[in-house]
């Protein structure tokens, strides 16, 4: 059976950026068919759902991350990986809501409060974050915030 991950970057990001060819890397040499996803930042993330098989791991990095949910709410899969993921509770704060709005505009914020629910297919879920990002999760990354670090990449390469 072919092993295949999906990678989805964060806001405004592309996957021809050096974080997402090291983790398309680490994927690699795990013995990961990699199937790069940028995401159209100008488009709805509703409207850019895709179908994955039964057996693929999608990970998802911030914004991307909440593509990744999005795609398991619809399909069934192995497993999620949501790193550094806008949190669910972002989506029903009223303040957060705002703040979002000013960085990704009202149509964008709009079509996930409609399309996001708690619930997903994914056989496993894996959340994490950066020990500066004050969340939590499944696994805290040591020094770091709201990016893609070598310590990130360490507990990805953990995961897979």
């Amino acid at each position: 059976m072919k092993k295949i991950i999906y990678i989805i970057p964060g806001w405004e990001e592309t996957c021809k950026r050096k974080p997402y060819q090291l983790l398309a890397e680490i994927a690699e040499k795990k013995g990961y068919e990699v199937v790069h996803k940028n995401v159209d930042w100008n488009k709805e993330l509703s409207s850019q759902i895709f179908p994955v098989s039964k057996d693929a791991i999608i990970i998802g990095f911030s914004l991307g991350a909440v593509l990744a949910w999005l795609i398991a709410q619809n399909y069934e899969c192995k497993h999620i990986i949501l790193a550094s993921m806008t949190p669910y509770y972002y989506w029903k704060d009223k303040k957060m809501i705002k703040e979002l709005i000013n960085i990704t505009g009202l149509k964008f914020v709009n079509d996930i409060i409609k399309n996001i629910n708690p619930i997903h297919l994914a056989n496993k879920q894996t959340i994490m974050y950066g020990d500066k990002e004050n969340e939590s999760g499944d696994i805290i990354v040591p020094n770091t915030g709201h990016r893609l670090s070598k310590d990130y990449f360490n507990e990805i390469n953990k995961i897979l």
